[in-house]
């Protein structure tokens, strides 16, 4: 199958003016956005949930080289011989889970990530995010709507017509076509203690505005430092899926995708951050960047708040030695897929680790040497398997051919079953 062709010019201005359209950002608000250069890596990697072992799914993450399975602090980032954000002094790290099209699993193909910074106009009242602080937004195991929940409402989906209408929903969109695509898109949390760069379930020690994700204040006195709003967008190309004979194969021909952690419903998606900016850098650039209603970043670099390079592209070399996209019959982590409800599943399988890590404004081309060998563990499961779709993926097998459907950004991958 012909993968999709990367965005038009004509495409990528429509595209941007969709995002000013479509894009919750009260005009009061300050802002930033732009399009992440490129991803820096795709694999089973997340420092924040799985320190030091394979994380559970696949996740695309962006920003600074330093990334790793190992990664605790600040200052390692800091050190990043690059990073794939424009934004040169912004070497945190970014990531999010993949999305595949579900039957055999394919990888959804991305275009553009968008990555917003939104602050107060009173540079006084925002305060940048301190050394090793890192957050979650979103929980990989929900499966169902409270729409009540703050944290929920924070994560919706655009079904994209840039000819039409575009349909915003909470979930992944059912029985839509989507001709210009889909587009996931998480506010983080923008309220913190003050006192923690991090918590046992890396999401207490922050929380959301006063009246929603996306305005108010932070008047709860647990949480009363405001520090700049992430708000991150994903853009997959699905079009290439409309078509219904091939939809009809899935699983799922109503809504054939599913996220690298085993989500058909897009309440399981989330998005991780670790803090990575250069020292002082996100404290000018709060000071000085209320300067375009547009959100067009090039104001604060002429205010000197920090270097743009929208060129320069920085990508790692796998830590992980399993495939991760292209044609699979599993989930990497052997993640079934899960509705209308979720039960942890355990993999019997550990892949190997490399070492050391390659970095390459391409994609390197050689890996590091087998430095933990894969392990085969027994397992017995709790789950009992009451959640698992049934249909042609199933059940989580080691004989894996599945192809993956996916987008650039530092979130969840999302494929085709």
């Amino acid at each position: 199958m012909p993968m999709p062709r990367l965005l038009r010019p004509s495409m990528w201005t429509m595209m941007l003016t969709t995002v000013m359209i479509l894009t919750q950002i009260p005009s009061v608000l300050p802002y930033w956005l732009m399009a992440a250069n490129n991803i820096l890596t795709t694999q089973r990697l997340d420092p924040i949930l799985s320190l030091g072992s394979v994380a559970s799914h696949v996740h695309s993450v962006l920003g600074g080289s330093n990334f790793s399975i190992n990664l605790t602090t600040t200052a390692e980032l800091r050190e990043s011989e690059c990073t794939s954000i424009p934004v040169q002094e912004d070497k945190s790290n970014y990531w999010y889970p993949n999305r595949k099209n579900d039957g055999s699993f394919i990888a959804a193909n991305g275009s553009v990530v968008m990555y917003n910074y939104l602050f107060s106009d009173n540079s006084s009242m925002t305060t940048p995010f301190p050394d090793d602080f890192r957050m979650i937004s979103g929980d990989p195991d929900l499966r169902t709507l409270n729409a009540s929940s703050f944290a929920q409402q924070a994560i919706t989906f655009l079904c994209l017509d840039f000819d039409g209408v575009s349909a915003r929903t909470n979930e992944l969109p059912v029985d839509q076509d989507c001709p210009s695509g889909i587009r996931a898109q998480i506010n983080f949390p923008s309220c913190w203690d003050g006192a923690n760069v991090d918590s046992d379930d890396h999401r207490s020690h922050v929380a959301f505005p006063s009246t929603g994700p996306d305005n108010g204040t932070c008047e709860d006195a647990r949480y009363p430092i405001t520090v700049p709003r992430i708000f991150l967008e994903v853009y997959w190309i699905t079009s290439v899926f409309a078509d219904r004979d091939m939809r009809n194969e899935a699983m799922a021909p109503s809504q054939p995708f599913v996220f690298s952690n085993g989500d058909p419903t897009g309440y399981g998606y989330h998005a991780d951050f670790f803090n990575g900016w250069e020292r002082g850098v996100l404290q000018k650039a709060i000071n000085v960047c209320n300067c375009n209603p547009y959100g067009d970043p090039a104001c604060c670099v002429a205010a000197g708040a920090f270097a743009m390079d929208s060129k320069k592209q920085c990508y790692i070399s796998d830590t992980i030695d399993e495939q991760a996209v292209g044609n699979l019959n599993v989930l990497p982590g052997a993640n079934p897929v899960q509705a209308p409800c979720f039960e942890t599943y355990y993999p019997d399988f550990t892949p190997p680790l490399l070492d050391p890590v390659y970095v390459g404004q391409t994609l390197p081309n050689k890996t590091g040497e087998i430095v933990r060998a894969a392990a085969t563990i027994n397992v017995a499961q709790t789950a009992k398997e009451t959640c698992i779709r049934k249909g042609a993926a199933e059940r989580p097998t080691l004989g894996w051919t599945f192809m993956i459907v996916y987008v650039s950004s530092m979130w969840h991958f999302l494929y085709v079953i």
